[in-house]
């Protein structure tokens, strides 16, 4: 892999004995992981402090098969064969918001469903009917998840399977609750995972991750990693500072992100707004290594199949790293995109892990080779909005997208009198149309 642009310093501290530990565990064959999802499945509906509406997906119009889609598509890479729209839309506008706008969207792991994020406090499930999508330009979601506040975080559960409803659960975080265990099936809320902070006030996670092995949920706080038990909700069963002060190794900032290697159990990377990249050795938090490369907050990182190389993109910083887990502080590519805003942009790979997928700020997708950062081999406006969310579905050849983003009337010059009141403002701002396209598109993805 070759290095794009300008070589920039990447500084990293290593626990030399962790290190080479790490290096004799990518020799050793993976260990195999167990399903804790009968246990999950008894767990009783004992926090229902959101409420949430199931919706049926009425009978769908005449329909056109995927391989006359994906001709049509053969013809121009822009063409998407699904754009859902209407579900994101605002009963009502006002000065300070006047449209809803989505913050990411991810398949199911058994690829039937669609989940997503938007500013107005809900998760949406589609179920999207991959062998024959629908001619028309829209579906209802067939359940909404709502929450009180503004959702920071949202994961499928990993084991998720449609076929058995004991597996179909849903994680959310949102400012000021706890963690909740969502029923996918029913939109209960069936479980709550709390944390607490040294004044005894319950403090809400920033981020989630999975620990397949151990069967653990973990989260991230300001300079703090929580882990619970998701089969006995409740208080965390640990929680680690993200920092060695034997070895004088910090992490400061909230840890933002989090990704585990399925290649060494219990090893994980911590992202941080304070834009840096902590690297953990084990599940009782013990730190490896702090990576520093990136000019913003870290907001999505992935670690490879193989878990020798880790990716990491940041708010306002261009720049996907892709970082060497056997030379811990050295990148070994990095690719170019457009990310001008604070907004989490999410990017993701194909099922062979051989295709990096990316959104943009200017509503571009970009794809790449990993082995060649240099050309993009995908590259269309998907969107006239901002990309934020992308998803590579698991076993067709669909890609997902989301946009939109934040506006505020200072977004654009509007001349109004002093004298003209809040109404004929808010009218003018419509005059002026300001752009913004919030929906999620499904489109052909064809390496």
């Amino acid at each position: 892999m070759r290095m794009l642009g300008t070589e920039k310093k990447r500084t990293t501290v290593l626990d030399p004995s962790l290190l080479q530990s790490i290096t004799q565990a990518f020799a050793q064959p993976t260990i195999p992981t167990i399903s804790p999802s009968t246990q999950l499945a008894k767990l009783s509906v004992n926090t229902p402090t959101t409420s949430s509406s199931a919706e049926e997906i009425p009978d769908l119009p005449q329909s056109v098969t995927i391989e006359d889609k994906q001709d049509t598509a053969k013809q121009t890479s822009s063409t998407s064969l699904l754009t859902l729209n209407q579900e994101f839309r605002l009963p009502t506008a006002t000065l300070r918001r006047s449209s809803n706008f989505l913050k990411g969207c991810k398949w199911s792991p058994d690829g039937l469903c669609l989940l997503t994020n938007s500013d107005d406090h809900k998760l949406r499930v589609f179920e999207i009917p991959c062998d024959r999508l629908p001619s028309n330009e829209d579906l209802n979601a067939v359940l909404h998840l709502q929450e009180p506040e503004l959702i920071y975080d949202f994961q499928w559960y990993p084991y998720m399977d449609s076929n058995r409803s004991d597996t179909c659960f849903i994680f959310s975080s949102c400012r000021e609750n706890p963690v909740h265990l969502f029923d996918a099936y029913t939109g209960q809320v069936r479980a709550s995972y709390k944390a607490f902070n040294h004044l005894e006030e319950l403090v809400a996670a920033h981020s989630l991750g999975f620990e397949l092995q151990s069967g653990r949920l973990y989260c991230g706080y300001d300079r703090i990693i929580r882990a619970f038990d998701i089969q006995r909700p409740g208080p965390c069963i640990g929680q680690w500072d993200t920092c060695d002060r034997v070895n004088n190794i910090y992490q400061s900032g909230i840890i933002s992100c989090l990704s585990f290697n399925s290649q060494i159990p219990g090893m994980y990377a911590a992202g941080s707004y304070a834009k840096t990249i902590g690297i953990y050795g084990d599940m009782n938090g013990e730190m490896i290594a702090v990576l520093h490369g990136h000019i913003g907050g870290i907001t999505h990182i992935q670690f490879s199949t193989d878990g020798n190389r880790l990716y990491s993109g940041a708010r306002k910083d261009g720049m996907i790293l892709c970082w060497d887990m056997r030379n811990l502080g050295e990148t070994l590519a990095t690719f170019q995109r457009d990310v001008n805003t604070n907004q989490r942009i999410y990017f993701d790979f194909d099922p062979s892990f051989t295709t990096l997928v990316t959104g943009n700020s200017n509503g571009h997708v970009l794809g790449w080779n990993i082995n060649d950062p240099s050309t993009p081999i995908l590259d269309f406006l998907a969107h006239d909005d901002c990309t934020n969310g992308i998803s590579i579905h698991p076993t067709k050849p669909f890609l997902a997208t989301s946009s939109g983003q934040r506006r505020f009337a200072g977004d654009i010059h509007v001349t109004v009198s002093e004298d003209e009141d809040e109404d004929n403002l808010f009218a003018e701002l419509n005059v002026k149309k300001i752009p913004r396209e919030n929906c999620v598109k499904i489109w052909p993805f064809n390496k």
